[in-house]
């Protein structure tokens, strides 16, 4: 398969800088208003057994102790999107237990799109969505009133914060 990049499109929107979530983070240089598509998510576009390929790296090197991210996104049975090229400053947007913001599929087009009226100066934030096997090797740290301390789906965190009560139970013990 020949490569096929998706390149970026410069957002009026926003600007990456320092977060207090996690390393970098993207912020709203203005209002946005709910609805309107903030920065398009773009990368390399690569098979799921590449995806797999750079997944088994990203565990080795943080099996060595090294501070690694994700920036794959799914796009489509065949395709993800590896997103960690310099081009892609929609890599920069972290996740929260409480987002401002949603990632939504558009004709083959991933899309970073305002929940609801964004104020400047704001972090831009989605929820990642990672499943459950994934979770406790993600911790969160958007300090999210119902923030379970994983990056989790929201229809699973409920499932965590049970398990984490169970587990808490049986450490007091």
């Amino acid at each position: 398969m020949k490569e096929r990049i998706r390149k970026a499109t410069p957002s009026p929107w926003v600007a990456a800088s320092n977060s207090g979530i996690h390393g970098n983070g993207l912020f709203a240089k203005c209002a946005i208003p709910k609805g309107t598509g903030v920065i398009e998510y773009v990368g390399r576009v690569i098979t799921k057994a590449e995806a797999e390929r750079i997944e088994d790296e990203r565990l080795a090197r943080a099996d060595r102790g090294e501070r690694t991210a994700i920036y794959t996104f799914i796009l489509n049975t065949r395709y993800d999107i590896d997103g960690n090229v310099s081009w892609n400053v929609a890599r920069f947007a972290n996740h929260s237990c409480d987002p401002n913001c949603e990632a939504l599929l558009d004709s083959g087009h991933i899309w970073i799109t305002a929940l609801r009226d964004i104020t400047p100066g704001e972090e831009i934030t989605y929820d990642y969505r990672f499943d459950w096997n994934l979770c406790r090797d993600h911790p969160c740290h958007c300090g999210a009133g119902d923030c379970t301390g994983y990056i989790l789906r929201k229809d699973l965190r409920w499932r965590l914060r049970r398990r984490l009560s169970r587990e808490q139970q049986e450490t007091a013990a």
